[in-house]
Protein backbone atom coordinates (compact mmCIF):
# COMPACT_ATOMS: atom_id res chain seq x y z
CA UNK A 1 0.00 0.00 0.00
CA UNK A 2 1.23 3.48 -0.84
CA UNK A 3 1.79 5.36 2.41
CA UNK A 4 -0.45 8.36 3.06
CA UNK A 5 -0.80 10.53 6.14
CA UNK A 6 -3.43 13.20 6.83
CA UNK A 7 -4.03 14.98 10.13
CA UNK A 8 -7.15 17.16 10.27
CA UNK A 9 -8.15 19.71 12.93
CA UNK A 10 -5.61 18.12 15.27
CA UNK A 11 -5.42 19.65 18.75
CA UNK A 12 -3.42 18.51 21.78
CA UNK A 13 -3.65 19.89 25.30
CA UNK A 14 -1.72 18.81 28.37
CA UNK A 15 -3.54 18.65 31.70
CA UNK A 16 -1.41 20.16 34.49
CA UNK A 17 -2.11 21.17 38.11
CA UNK A 18 -2.07 24.81 36.99
CA UNK A 19 -4.45 24.30 34.08
CA UNK A 20 -4.44 22.98 30.52
CA UNK A 21 -1.58 23.80 28.15
CA UNK A 22 -2.94 24.07 24.60
CA UNK A 23 0.19 22.84 22.85
CA UNK A 24 -1.38 22.17 19.45
CA UNK A 25 -4.50 23.73 17.93
CA UNK A 26 -6.45 22.91 14.76
CA UNK A 27 -3.47 21.62 12.77
CA UNK A 28 -3.90 20.21 9.27
CA UNK A 29 -1.01 18.35 7.68
CA UNK A 30 -0.76 15.81 4.88
CA UNK A 31 1.95 13.80 3.15
CA UNK A 32 2.25 11.02 0.58
CA UNK A 33 4.84 8.34 -0.13
CA UNK A 34 8.07 9.69 -1.55
CA UNK A 35 7.64 13.14 0.06
CA UNK A 36 9.91 14.76 2.61
CA UNK A 37 7.96 17.15 4.82
CA UNK A 38 9.66 19.82 6.94
CA UNK A 39 8.26 21.30 10.15
CA UNK A 40 9.92 24.49 11.42
CA UNK A 41 9.40 27.08 14.12
CA UNK A 42 10.79 28.47 17.36
CA UNK A 43 11.33 26.32 20.44
CA UNK A 44 7.98 25.78 22.15
CA UNK A 45 5.91 26.19 19.00
CA UNK A 46 4.55 22.62 19.03
CA UNK A 47 6.83 20.84 16.55
CA UNK A 48 7.73 17.94 18.84
CA UNK A 49 4.16 17.65 20.15
CA UNK A 50 2.94 17.32 16.58
CA UNK A 51 5.30 14.51 15.59
CA UNK A 52 4.88 12.77 18.95
CA UNK A 53 1.14 12.77 18.27
CA UNK A 54 1.73 11.37 14.78
CA UNK A 55 3.80 8.55 16.32
CA UNK A 56 1.22 7.93 19.09
CA UNK A 57 3.79 8.59 21.82
CA UNK A 58 2.10 11.40 23.75
CA UNK A 59 2.29 11.26 27.57
CA UNK A 60 -0.65 10.17 29.68
CA UNK A 61 -1.76 13.73 30.51
CA UNK A 62 -2.27 14.60 26.83
CA UNK A 63 -5.80 15.08 25.51
CA UNK A 64 -6.20 14.76 21.75
CA UNK A 65 -8.99 15.84 19.40
CA UNK A 66 -9.25 15.78 15.63
CA UNK A 67 -7.99 12.97 13.43
CA UNK A 68 -4.72 11.44 12.29
CA UNK A 69 -5.41 9.07 9.41
CA UNK A 70 -2.54 6.87 8.27
CA UNK A 71 -3.27 4.48 5.39
CA UNK A 72 -6.96 4.61 6.15
CA UNK A 73 -6.62 4.05 9.93
CA UNK A 74 -7.44 6.85 12.38
CA UNK A 75 -4.67 6.74 14.99
CA UNK A 76 -6.57 8.88 17.50
CA UNK A 77 -8.28 6.57 19.96
CA UNK A 78 -6.56 3.45 18.63
CA UNK A 79 -6.13 0.85 21.38
CA UNK A 80 -2.59 0.57 22.89
CA UNK A 81 -1.86 -2.85 21.37
CA UNK A 82 -2.64 -1.69 17.82
CA UNK A 83 -0.65 1.49 18.45
CA UNK A 84 2.42 -0.55 19.39
CA UNK A 85 2.00 -2.85 16.39
CA UNK A 86 1.70 0.13 14.06
CA UNK A 87 4.82 1.78 15.50
CA UNK A 88 6.74 -1.46 15.20
CA UNK A 89 5.70 -2.16 11.63
CA UNK A 90 4.83 1.15 9.98
CA UNK A 91 5.93 4.21 11.98
CA UNK A 92 9.48 4.90 13.19
CA UNK A 93 10.80 7.87 15.16
CA UNK A 94 14.42 9.07 15.31
CA UNK A 95 14.78 11.27 18.39
CA UNK A 96 16.93 14.34 18.87
CA UNK A 97 19.31 12.94 21.48
CA UNK A 98 21.53 10.07 20.25
CA UNK A 99 23.18 9.94 23.68
CA UNK A 100 20.07 8.44 25.33
CA UNK A 101 18.61 6.47 22.40
CA UNK A 102 20.12 3.13 23.46
CA UNK A 103 20.45 0.93 26.55
CA UNK A 104 24.01 1.53 27.83
CA UNK A 105 24.52 -2.05 29.09
CA UNK A 106 23.65 -3.91 25.87
CA UNK A 107 25.68 -4.06 22.68
CA UNK A 108 24.41 -2.31 19.58
CA UNK A 109 23.96 -5.68 17.88
CA UNK A 110 21.84 -7.13 20.68
CA UNK A 111 19.62 -4.08 20.72
CA UNK A 112 19.10 -4.08 16.96
CA UNK A 113 18.23 -7.79 17.12
CA UNK A 114 15.60 -6.94 19.74
CA UNK A 115 14.22 -4.20 17.47
CA UNK A 116 13.30 -6.96 15.01
CA UNK A 117 11.25 -8.91 17.55
CA UNK A 118 8.24 -8.89 15.22
CA UNK A 119 10.18 -10.66 12.44
CA UNK A 120 9.39 -14.24 13.43
CA UNK A 121 10.31 -15.38 9.92
CA UNK A 122 14.01 -14.61 10.50
CA UNK A 123 16.59 -16.51 12.54
CA UNK A 124 19.02 -14.62 14.77
CA UNK A 125 21.76 -15.09 12.17
CA UNK A 126 19.54 -13.64 9.46
CA UNK A 127 18.65 -10.71 11.72
CA UNK A 128 22.35 -10.04 12.37
CA UNK A 129 23.08 -10.12 8.64
CA UNK A 130 20.29 -7.63 8.11
CA UNK A 131 21.74 -5.40 10.84
CA UNK A 132 25.19 -5.42 9.26
CA UNK A 133 23.67 -4.54 5.87
CA UNK A 134 21.63 -1.67 7.32
CA UNK A 135 24.54 -0.26 9.35
CA UNK A 136 26.67 -0.25 6.20
CA UNK A 137 23.80 1.45 4.37
CA UNK A 138 23.88 4.38 6.82
CA UNK A 139 27.64 4.74 6.57
CA UNK A 140 28.92 2.71 9.54
CA UNK A 141 32.24 1.16 8.48
CA UNK A 142 33.24 -2.30 9.74
CA UNK A 143 29.60 -2.92 10.67
CA UNK A 144 30.15 -6.44 12.05
CA UNK A 145 32.67 -5.17 14.59
CA UNK A 146 30.49 -2.21 15.55
CA UNK A 147 27.66 -4.59 16.39
CA UNK A 148 29.77 -5.76 19.35
CA UNK A 149 30.28 -2.18 20.58
CA UNK A 150 28.43 -0.58 23.47
CA UNK A 151 26.76 2.82 22.90
CA UNK A 152 29.43 4.72 24.87
CA UNK A 153 32.07 3.39 22.48
CA UNK A 154 30.50 5.26 19.55
CA UNK A 155 30.68 8.97 18.77
CA UNK A 156 27.51 11.07 18.80
CA UNK A 157 27.37 11.06 15.01
CA UNK A 158 27.74 7.29 14.87
CA UNK A 159 25.03 6.83 17.49
CA UNK A 160 22.69 8.97 15.43
CA UNK A 161 23.49 6.88 12.35
CA UNK A 162 22.72 3.74 14.36
CA UNK A 163 19.44 5.32 15.53
CA UNK A 164 18.50 5.93 11.89
CA UNK A 165 19.49 2.34 11.06
CA UNK A 166 17.30 1.11 13.94
CA UNK A 167 14.35 3.03 12.47
CA UNK A 168 14.97 1.60 9.01
CA UNK A 169 15.09 -1.96 10.39
CA UNK A 170 11.31 -1.87 10.79
CA UNK A 171 10.78 -1.01 7.08
CA UNK A 172 8.52 1.92 8.05
CA UNK A 173 6.10 3.68 5.76
CA UNK A 174 6.51 6.80 7.90
CA UNK A 175 9.92 7.90 9.19
CA UNK A 176 9.95 10.85 11.61
CA UNK A 177 13.24 12.61 12.37
CA UNK A 178 12.75 14.95 15.34
CA UNK A 179 15.63 17.46 15.42
CA UNK A 180 18.07 14.76 14.22
CA UNK A 181 21.12 17.06 14.25
CA UNK A 182 20.50 19.12 17.41
CA UNK A 183 23.01 17.32 19.67
CA UNK A 184 25.76 17.11 17.03
CA UNK A 185 28.64 19.36 16.11
CA UNK A 186 28.78 21.05 12.72
CA UNK A 187 30.81 18.29 11.04
CA UNK A 188 28.52 15.51 12.29
CA UNK A 189 25.47 17.58 11.40
CA UNK A 190 26.66 17.83 7.78
CA UNK A 191 27.18 14.06 7.67
CA UNK A 192 23.69 13.31 8.98
CA UNK A 193 22.14 15.75 6.48
CA UNK A 194 24.07 14.02 3.70
CA UNK A 195 22.86 10.63 4.98
CA UNK A 196 19.22 11.73 5.04
CA UNK A 197 19.59 13.18 1.54
CA UNK A 198 20.92 9.84 0.31
CA UNK A 199 18.15 7.91 2.07
CA UNK A 200 15.37 9.94 0.48
CA UNK A 201 16.50 8.70 -2.96
CA UNK A 202 15.77 5.08 -2.04
CA UNK A 203 13.14 5.37 0.70
CA UNK A 204 9.66 5.34 -0.80
CA UNK A 205 7.80 6.11 2.40
CA UNK A 206 7.04 9.45 4.01
CA UNK A 207 9.84 11.30 5.80
CA UNK A 208 9.00 14.09 8.26
CA UNK A 209 11.93 16.24 9.39
CA UNK A 210 11.50 18.54 12.39
CA UNK A 211 14.11 21.25 12.79
CA UNK A 212 14.71 24.83 13.89
CA UNK A 213 17.65 24.79 11.46
CA UNK A 214 16.33 26.33 8.25
CA UNK A 215 19.28 25.11 6.21
CA UNK A 216 18.45 21.49 7.06
CA UNK A 217 14.87 22.01 5.88
CA UNK A 218 15.95 23.75 2.66
CA UNK A 219 18.40 20.91 1.90
CA UNK A 220 16.06 18.01 2.50
CA UNK A 221 12.39 18.86 2.11
CA UNK A 222 9.78 19.07 -0.63
CA UNK A 223 7.14 20.88 1.43
CA UNK A 224 7.29 22.89 4.65
CA UNK A 225 4.87 23.62 7.50
CA UNK A 226 5.74 26.70 9.57
CA UNK A 227 4.48 26.54 13.17
CA UNK A 228 3.98 29.26 15.73
CA UNK A 229 2.43 28.94 19.22
CA UNK A 230 0.83 25.59 18.44
CA UNK A 231 -0.60 26.50 15.04
CA UNK A 232 0.48 26.07 11.42
CA UNK A 233 0.68 29.66 10.16
CA UNK A 234 2.02 28.95 6.66
CA UNK A 235 2.61 25.92 4.47
CA UNK A 236 3.85 25.40 0.95
CA UNK A 237 6.52 23.85 -1.21
CA UNK A 238 10.07 24.59 -0.14
CA UNK A 239 10.68 27.21 -2.86
CA UNK A 240 7.54 29.15 -1.92
CA UNK A 241 8.43 29.21 1.77
CA UNK A 242 12.05 30.25 1.26
CA UNK A 243 11.61 32.61 -1.70
CA UNK A 244 8.03 33.89 -1.45
CA UNK A 245 7.09 33.70 2.24
CA UNK A 246 3.86 35.59 2.90
CA UNK A 247 3.17 35.25 6.61
CA UNK A 248 4.92 37.94 8.73
CA UNK A 249 6.22 35.28 11.13
CA UNK A 250 7.77 33.19 8.35
CA UNK A 251 9.46 36.31 6.97
CA UNK A 252 10.76 37.26 10.42
CA UNK A 253 12.03 33.72 11.00
CA UNK A 254 13.90 33.74 7.68
CA UNK A 255 15.33 37.20 8.41
CA UNK A 256 16.91 35.82 11.60
CA UNK A 257 18.65 32.91 9.86
CA UNK A 258 22.43 33.35 10.50
CA UNK A 259 23.20 31.70 7.15
CA UNK A 260 21.84 34.78 5.37
CA UNK A 261 24.58 37.01 6.75
CA UNK A 262 28.01 36.99 5.13
CA UNK A 263 29.56 39.74 7.22
CA UNK A 264 30.34 39.55 10.91
CA UNK A 265 27.57 40.94 13.13
CA UNK A 266 27.95 42.33 16.63
CA UNK A 267 24.45 41.13 17.46
CA UNK A 268 22.31 38.52 15.71
CA UNK A 269 18.81 39.68 14.71
CA UNK A 270 15.87 38.48 16.81
CA UNK A 271 12.09 38.70 16.67
CA UNK A 272 10.95 41.24 19.29
CA UNK A 273 8.54 40.02 21.95
CA UNK A 274 7.85 36.47 23.09
CA UNK A 275 5.48 33.58 22.47
CA UNK A 276 1.98 33.97 23.92
CA UNK A 277 0.93 31.82 26.86
CA UNK A 278 -0.32 28.43 25.70
CA UNK A 279 -2.50 28.21 28.81
CA UNK A 280 -4.57 31.17 27.58
CA UNK A 281 -3.99 31.39 23.80
CA UNK A 282 -5.01 34.67 22.13
CA UNK A 283 -8.53 34.91 20.75
CA UNK A 284 -7.25 36.39 17.49
CA UNK A 285 -4.04 35.82 15.54
CA UNK A 286 -1.40 34.10 17.68
CA UNK A 287 1.34 36.31 16.18
CA UNK A 288 -0.50 39.65 16.49
CA UNK A 289 1.40 40.90 19.58
CA UNK A 290 4.75 40.64 17.74
CA UNK A 291 3.59 41.56 14.24
CA UNK A 292 4.46 44.90 12.62
CA UNK A 293 1.52 44.53 10.21
CA UNK A 294 -1.15 43.85 12.85
CA UNK A 295 -4.40 45.85 12.57
CA UNK A 296 -7.81 45.79 14.28
CA UNK A 297 -9.13 42.31 13.31
CA UNK A 298 -5.87 40.60 14.32
CA UNK A 299 -6.44 40.97 18.06
CA UNK A 300 -9.90 39.38 18.23
CA UNK A 301 -10.49 37.28 15.10
CA UNK A 302 -8.43 34.20 14.28
CA UNK A 303 -7.47 34.35 10.58
CA UNK A 304 -8.57 31.58 8.25
CA UNK A 305 -6.08 29.99 5.86
CA UNK A 306 -5.76 32.01 2.63
CA UNK A 307 -4.98 29.75 -0.32
CA UNK A 308 -2.31 31.68 -2.22
CA UNK A 309 -1.63 28.98 -4.83
CA UNK A 310 -2.61 25.35 -5.16
CA UNK A 311 0.32 24.41 -2.89
CA UNK A 312 0.80 27.51 -0.73
CA UNK A 313 -1.38 28.86 2.11
CA UNK A 314 -0.98 31.32 4.99
CA UNK A 315 -3.11 32.20 8.03
CA UNK A 316 -2.97 35.99 8.06
CA UNK A 317 -5.53 38.78 7.70
CA UNK A 318 -3.02 40.86 5.74
CA UNK A 319 -2.25 38.42 2.93
CA UNK A 320 -4.25 38.14 -0.26
CA UNK A 321 -4.37 35.44 -2.90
Amino acid sequence: MTARLAAHDLSVRYATPLGDVHALRHVDIEASAGEVIGIVGESGCGKSTLVTALANLLPGNARVSGSIVYNGTDLVGLDPHRQRMLRGDEIALVGQDPMTAFNPVLTIGDQLVDFQHHRHDLSRRQKEARIAETLARVGISDARRRMDSYPHELSGGMRQRVAIAAALMTDPGLLIADEPTTALDVTMEAQIIHLLRELRREFNGIIIVVSHHLGVIAELCDRVYVMYAGEVVEDGDVDAIFHDARHPYTRALLACDPARFHDRLDRLPTIPGSLPSLMTPPAGCVYAARCERAFAPCSNTAPAATQLTATHAARCHAVHA
